[in-house]
Parts: structure tokens; sequence; C-alpha cells
């Protein structure tokens, strides 16, 4: 299990970034969500009643198309619906379901439910938490947000709201945890409900924050399992089925426990089974304009809604694609101040290649100009004192250490040579008129 900021979880990589336009979308779809919830609770009201009886809908995911698989399995599932069926509910089965295949299930429990004596839904599978609800994940599950819950997941508040329909009921939820390849902000391994529970129901949760999430796997598999066993018993109980669903105390469960007998409840009197359907006839007659007022209430009330979601996106979406827009803006000035820069630092570093280059020019020219102008004196033109001068000047500079002998031998010619580099002159051995003069002022004959 791979946790990003703010509580979310997912794979090897992180989380994703939060938009503006998040918050105000979630909440849209929300609304939307708890209108047609409420909808179809209503639809459901104007079927007749059915006769009392026990329902379940187990519901599990082993093999996901996106994500890991899940380590209890629908071997479990069935072994739990086996159990359901010798305790004599009538028990909707299905394994590894798409998205869609849950929902048509549980809409199909869902009028079972309606006025049954008892109502279970089981869930195994892998499931997080989001917003104060707890969601169940089909075999397709794939989220890019937190928000995909609402469509692509399956709510357990919905599902306890179900199961409220009947005169006692429970959500089972034996979870395990998924890994997402990218993190999801907001996400939770661990279970919420923070809705009201219906007076008869209870909601069960396999895990809760005193299981460490390292073991929310294990806690589920053993719960499941314990479950198995219990409901295989001669007589197990409603309060003893949700105390080893919830691992002992260790789980999570929401709404009141009553002490109820699971055993399979014996047949009814033949006398008992035959109902009169005129007496209700006459009660569902006089409702019925009372119930088309409310569903036309429930069609403006959705109406308004759709209106207010739509205002609300079109709202998100402009502030969306201004804060796009000034991002765009930035982007460019930055790329704009990058390449000036750029620019600038080009031409400094021309600038130097062009005065360096100047430099070598100016330096070659005085050279020119001295090898050009600046003739050298012959030996010949040097009388005997002017070349033991030449050699006296030449020693008290430090740059000639032989005889004073007027021979322009190496020795003089070395010295020459080192008083012409300490002027930057052409280095010749060979003393020019402008060298000489500046050697011996008023000295040449």
């Amino acid at each position: 299990m791979h946790f990003g900021q703010a509580g979310g979880f997912a794979g090897p990589s992180s989380v994703r970034k939060s938009t503006l336009v998040e918050p105000i979308r979630a909440h849209a779809i929300l609304i939307l969500g708890s209108i047609v919830f409420a909808f179809s609770l209503l639809l459901m009201s104007v079927l007749p009643a059915r006769a009392a009886g026990r329902v379940a809908l187990v519901l599990t995911v082993e093999d996901y198309q996106k994500l890991p698989k899940s380590s209890i399995g629908t071997k479990r599932g069935a072994e739990i619906a086996d159990a359901l069926k010798a305790r004599g509910f009538e028990v909707i089965v299905s394994p590894n379901p798409t998205n869609a295949t849950a929902r048509a299930s549980l809409r199909d429990f869902a009028a079972k439910a309606e006025g049954a004596d008892l109502a279970f839904v089981v869930l195994i599978g892998h499931g997080v938490a989001w917003g104060g609800q707890t969601f169940f994940l089909a075999s397709n599950t794939e989220l890019g947000r937190a928000s995909d819950l609402l469509s692509r997941a399956l709510s357990t508040t919905n599902m306890a709201q179900i199961v409220g329909r009947a005169q006692s009921g429970g959500v089972f939820f034996f979870m395990t945890s998924p890994s997402f390849e990218t993190a999801i902000e907001g996400l939770d391994a661990r279970p919420q409900f923070t809705s009201d529970v219906p007076k008869n129901a209870v909601i069960i949760f396999s895990s809760s924050t005193r299981i460490p999430v390292s073991r929310i796997d294990a806690a589920g598999e053993q719960a499941a399992e314990a479950l198995t066993k219990l409901l295989q018993q001669p007589s197990p109980t409603l309060s003893e089925a949700v105390k080893v669903a919830s691992n002992g105390g260790l789980g999570a469960v929401f709404g009141r426990v009553e002490e109820l007998s699971l055993a399979k409840p014996a047949p009814a009197p033949a006398s008992q089974t035959v109902a009169s359907t005129s007496p209700q006839a006459a009660p569902i007659v006089q409702k019925t304009d009372e119930i088309e007022g409310k569903l036309e209430e429930e069609r403006r009330a959705r109406e308004q809604a759709e209106s207010r979601a739509r205002d609300e996106r079109l709202r998100a979406e402009r502030a969306q694609a201004e804060v796009l827009k000034a991002q765009a803006d930035a982007k460019k000035a930055q790329a704009d101040v990058e390449r000036a820069q750029a620019d600038a630092e080009k031409a400094k570093q021309e600038a130097k290649r062009v005065e360096a280059q100047a430099q070598i020019a100016a330096a070659q020219a005085e050279q020119l100009r001295h090898a050009s102008v600046a003739a050298p004196i012959e030996d010949a033109q040097l009388g005997h004192r002017q070349r033991r001068l030449i050699q006296q000047r030449l020693r008290d500079l430090g740059l000639y250490t032989g005889p004073i002998d007027a021979i322009m031998g190496p020795l003089t010619r070395e010295a020459i040579m080192g008083y012409q580099r300490s002027r930057n002159a052409a280095v010749t051995g060979y003393l020019t008129a402008e060298q000489f003069d500046a050697l011996l002022p008023n000295e040449r004959e």
C-alpha cells in the first residue's frame, strides 16, 4: 500500500494534484447522486409490498482488470451464499461483477428487500473510503480522482438505506486494500461511515483504524471465514454474525444490533399464505394522488439540481480555463526571460571573442610595425666604445654576465634578447636604433 499527500494512497508512483474544479464537481455529483437515490427509493415505494421473507445479495470480486487480485476470493462468497440459502434466504449471487452488473444486481435486490423480514448485503473485495463514505470496487473499477467513486463504485451508504427498507437488515463488508498505479488524493484504506444509519439496520466492516493497513487483507479473510463457519451452525444469531464479521470488535460497526435468530424459519401454515388483495387495493388507490405529487416534486427538485450542477460545472470549467491560461502565460513569460538571458549570454561571449581577436590583431600589427620600421643596427655600425657601453649597460640591468670586452658574442646577444623581451619588442638579439637610443642615450657615433 502506498499513500500520497493528504491521506491519498496508491501504487508505486505519487498523487495526483488537486485542481480548483475538483471540489465543485464532487459537490455537484453528490447532489445529483442523492436525488437519484431518493427518487429510486420513492419509485420502489409505489411497488406492491412483497411477501415477508429473507433476502440477501452477495457481491464478490477476486479478479480485477486494473487492480491487484483480492486475497479473499469468490469461493468464500459462494460458501456464504450457500450458508444463507440454508438459513432460508433468497440469495442473489454475483461473482466478479462489473460496475454495471453490480448495480443491476443491487436494483434487483432492492425490489426484493422492500418489506422483507430480513435483508443482508455481503460484500467481499477491495474497498476505499472518501468523503465520509465507504465504496465497494467492482471488477472494472478504474479511478483517476476520488470523485470517480460516485459513478464507478458502489456506496455502502446507499446499501444501508436499501436494507433499511426491510424489517431488519445488515451490510457486511469484508474489505481488502487495493493498490493504484498513481496516487489518488483523499482516499483512505480504512472504512468511513458518517451518514445516519437506518434505525433497523447495521453496517459491519471487517477493518477499522484499530487494524494496521498492512493487516487489512488478513483481517478480511479471517472475518469472512468466521462468518461462514457461524452460518453453518444450527442456530446462529444476528449479534453473533456482527461480532465475528467485525473481527471480535476490532472492525467497525455502525447502527444498532438486534438480537434475531438466523435459524431457518418454519414453513408458514397454508391458511396464512393466501392473502386477500381487495383490502389493500383501496389504500393504494387512495395514495395514488399523493404519490404522483411526490414524484412531481422530486422531478422538479431533480431538474433544479441538474440546472445548479450545470451552472456550477460551467463556472468551474471557466475558472479552470482561466487558471490554465494564466499558467500558459506564466510559462511563456518564463520562456521569454530564459531566451533573453541566453541571447545576452551569447552576445557577451561574442563580444569577448571579438575583443580577443582585436587584441591579437593589434599585437600582430605592432610586431609587424616594429619588424618593418625598426631595422637592426649592424655590428660594423658600432664603435669599440659603444659596444663596451652596451655590455656595461646590459650588466647594470642584470642581463649581461660576461666580460666587458666589446665582443658581440653569444652572451651579449642573449642579454640583448632579454632587453628586447622586457620591452615587448621583437626578440632578435640585435638592437634597433630606437632600442640603442633608449639603452644609451646620445652615445651613437
